[in-house]
């Protein structure tokens, strides 16, 4: 049998079928909004959509200009793509190469590791502490003549974050070796902390965001990065010529217009996140604090956190776990809802932790 390349991931299947994750059980597990939008609104954009529309190649100019007005920049520093991991793998594509180092802060996004290796490059990884502490020295020990890019979720898929006068010490260090710095802000509007003021102030920073985690809309596939125009314009060169539907973004300048969507959901994670970290200490769970839609936490130590997690599924609950990378060995994970869910899914889960 003819072998695949090593760098692709391995992909476990879940007890979960496809067909049973819309509408049968609580999803949990992806970090994607977990309550229906909302259809009052989903019924206005539907009334919006032309015939033509529906067998034409989408006219996104509009969105680009909305999105770019609603950020406060320019159009030429703006690029539009089918999710946020396309454009991370843009940036690959155009700047690394055999050879290259790339400087990886984990754990984290899995994808910037793969798509490393993907390119010939090395990913240099720099490792939290076991008390999810980083200090910024090691990120700024890991940069040398041989980085090529720096990639840094802020915040991370660990739920912490990088303090604003640290990410300014990585941009400087990476801009004197002249390597790129990649900030993926895809929590942002959870985290209302942002690096976009920079891209004016450094030549070499380049922001990743996405609809899909704050906005809800993860299916539609919109993502987008902000950058200097020099650099926007490198990356237009491995641009999809229609890479994303009129329907999305129809549905992303719909979303601009009516922001209350985003910040009711914004509003209700940071309710049930507060909960969760009341509710889960008293069944002897450990939480940790997260600036994100998520929340890790670890069962007692007597528990197997597998049969826990196995028990929950029965329930049609699904979470994202055990893990088994430092610091989050024997966690679980939980996508932030409502209260109400959150509320479900700690019943269901003292349940498992007695029997």
């Amino acid at each position: 049998m003819i072998q695949p390349k090593k760098y692709l991931r391995d992909l476990t299947r879940t007890p979960i079928t496809p067909e049973d994750r819309i509408g049968k059980v609580h999803r949990l597990d992806r970090n994607e909004r977990t309550t229906a939008f909302p259809p009052e609104h989903l019924a206005k954009i539907l009334a919006m959509i032309t015939p033509d529309e529906v067998t034409a190649y989408p006219e996104v100019e509009p969105f680009y200009h909305k999105l770019a007005q609603s950020l406060g920049v320019h159009r030429e520093e703006l690029l539009i793509a089918s999710g946020s991991d396309t454009n991370i793998k843009m940036v690959f594509e155009v700047y690394v190469e055999e050879g290259d180092e790339v400087v990886v802060i984990s754990p984290t996004y899995g994808m910037y590791v793969v798509y490393s290796k993907m390119f010939g490059a090395t990913a240099k990884e720099v490792f939290y502490n076991s008390n999810l502490s980083l200090p910024i020295s090691r990120v700024l020990e890991a940069i040398s003549p041989k980085t090529k890019l720096v990639t840094i979720a802020n915040p991370n898929h660990t739920g912490t974050v990088i303090l604003q006068e640290d990410l300014i010490k990585v941009i400087q260090a990476a801009q004197k070796v002249n390597a790129l710095v990649l900030m993926d802000e895809a929590y942002h509007y959870f985290y209302p902390q942002t690096a976009l003021n920079f891209i004016h102030k450094f030549d070499n920073l380049i922001i990743v965001r996405t609809f899909s985690k704050a906005f809800g809309i993860a299916p539609l596939r919109v993502g987008y990065m902000v950058s200097n125009k020099e650099i926007i314009k490198q990356l237009y060169k491995v641009k999809q010529t229609h890479d994303i539907t009129f329907f999305s973004a129809k549905v992303g300048s719909y979303l601009l217009d009516h922001l209350e969507i985003m910040h009711d959901y914004v509003r209700e994670v940071r309710e049930a996140k507060e909960y969760l970290y009341k509710r889960l200490p008293t069944m002897d769970c450990d939480v940790l604090k997260s600036e994100a839609n998520f929340v890790f936490f670890k069962v007692p130590t007597r528990i197997d956190p597998k049969k826990v997690l196995i028990d929950l599924e029965q329930k049609k609950v699904v979470l994202k776990g055990p893990f088994n990378q430092v610091p989050f060995s024997g966690h679980l994970r939980v996508t932030v809802g409502t209260v109400e869910q959150m509320t479900m899914m700690c019943d269901a889960l003292v349940v498992s932790i007695k029997q």
